[in-house]
């Protein structure tokens, strides 16, 4: 069973990781890295300011910007006062970003600049490159007296939203249930992973949504890891940064991975014949076989991530025959990320893993896949308020 109480637990991990790196993410044409200690102040920071104007447990925050790490200091700032995020899609578009402010009735709207000049200036707003200056350097680290496993934490619009939105309510207990088996089984390797500390992540992904969460808020700090921010999907960048910062695992969606995958064909033309010829070789003579390849990633890099849709079997075999490690997952918004995933060192092939602990499935007469348990969100945002699901047993709609 995870120990852990709430999700403020992680502020405590940050402050505990002290000076090590836990983001790196584009500041125009400059990267900027962002410690663990210094992720866990700003937060504290940003909390202390929710008390200070009179957001209180229970109210909304809107959250509209790129990836960085004072997004992240916002979110976990919400988290220890048991105010509700609301992370809106930065491709949503201020239309979805006004539906959704009218809906939830946020106390603060808080990000980017250039997108909160986009919507009416009807509710008090802090911009993310103004938070050094307007945030008091008073911290509050301290969690929400009443804080419990139960509350919920944040609502997820999708960036599809027409008419009246309707969001989904994630809880403290959905994430941590989510979270519980990797962290159980991320402390068996934990020695093995001394000698290759820091694993860095290249991140590609929203944090508005679950999959972007979880590779960007939650798996990190089982492992004190970095994570990269990257919005620019040009292959050859994407390339550049995995070499140069000595990337070790990419979370990228299945696109990513077929941009990468037609790139190297480019850059390597004799690749179709050479895969065709390493057919049932070991592992490390596929590694020998396209150690070229490897060399261009760099040395480090040895995983992909991918999830948010189907990867298909010619793209991962691709990736797989030249000695990568492509991790799959599968789960929606509605089940806090996760439904099932591979295990990274003993992944199969053509399978998105076995279904995790405290999850249970079945198949209805139709062939839909449906699924209950502690991670199934139940509680939904609509019409202004919480409204709560009447079945246990959530239809995912896939086959």
């Amino acid at each position: 069973m995870n120990n852990r109480a709430t999700l403020a637990s992680f502020v405590r991990d940050f402050e505990k990781y002290g000076e090590q790196t836990v983001v790196v993410s584009r500041n125009g044409l400059r990267l900027e890295a962002t410690s663990y200690q210094a992720l866990a102040s700003l937060a504290g920071r940003f909390s202390a300011a929710l008390e200070q104007r009179g957001v209180h447990k229970g109210d909304r925050v809107v959250l509209w910007g790129e990836n960085s790490a004072a997004w992240m200091a916002a979110f976990f700032g919400c988290i220890l006062r048991g105010v509700l995020a609301v992370p809106l899609d930065v491709e949503g578009g201020p239309d979805l970003a006004a539906r959704v402010a009218g809906d939830t009735k946020p106390k603060l709207i808080v990000g980017d600049t250039t997108r909160l000049a986009a919507l009416a200036a009807t509710v008090p707003r802090i911009a993310f490159e103004d938070f050094p200056s307007q945030l008091a350097l008073i911290q509050n680290l301290e969690p929400e007296a009443t804080l419990h496993r139960d509350d919920p934490f944040q609502i997820i619009f999708t960036s599809g939203t027409t008419g009246t939105p309707k969001g989904v309510v994630h809880t403290h207990a959905n994430v941590l249930a989510s979270v519980a088996p990797i962290e159980q089984e991320v402390t068996k390797y934990l020695k093995y992973e001394r000698p290759f500390h820091p694993i860095r992540f290249l991140h590609t992904l929203p944090l508005s949504h679950v999959f972007g969460e979880f590779m960007g808020l939650w798996i990190p700090p089982l492992l004190a890891a970095e994570v990269h921010f990257e919005t620019r999907l040009a292959a050859s960048r994407l390339i550049g940064r995995i070499h140069s910062e000595r990337i070790s695992v990419l979370a990228a969606v299945p696109r990513v991975l077929d941009l990468l995958r037609d790139h190297l064909l480019h850059v390597f033309p004799d690749l179709p014949a050479r895969l065709d010829r390493s057919e049932g070789s070991s592992a490390w003579k596929r590694w020998w076989l396209f150690r070229d390849v490897h060399r261009l990633f760099g040395f480090k890099f040895w995983s992909l991530v991918c999830g948010g849709a189907a990867l298909s079997t010619h793209t991962e075999s691709f990736w797989r025959n030249h000695g990568f490690v492509v991790v799959q997952g599968y789960g929606m918004t509605e089940t806090t990320a996760l439904i099932s995933l591979n295990h990274p060192f003993h992944a199969s092939h053509g399978t998105v893993g076995k279904v995790l602990p405290g999850r249970e499935i079945r198949i209805a007469e139709d062939g839909e896949v449906q699924v209950r348990g502690e991670t199934i969100s139940n509680l939904s945002w609509q019409n202004g308020r919480l409204e709560h699901s009447g079945s246990e047993w959530l239809p995912t709609g896939d086959l």
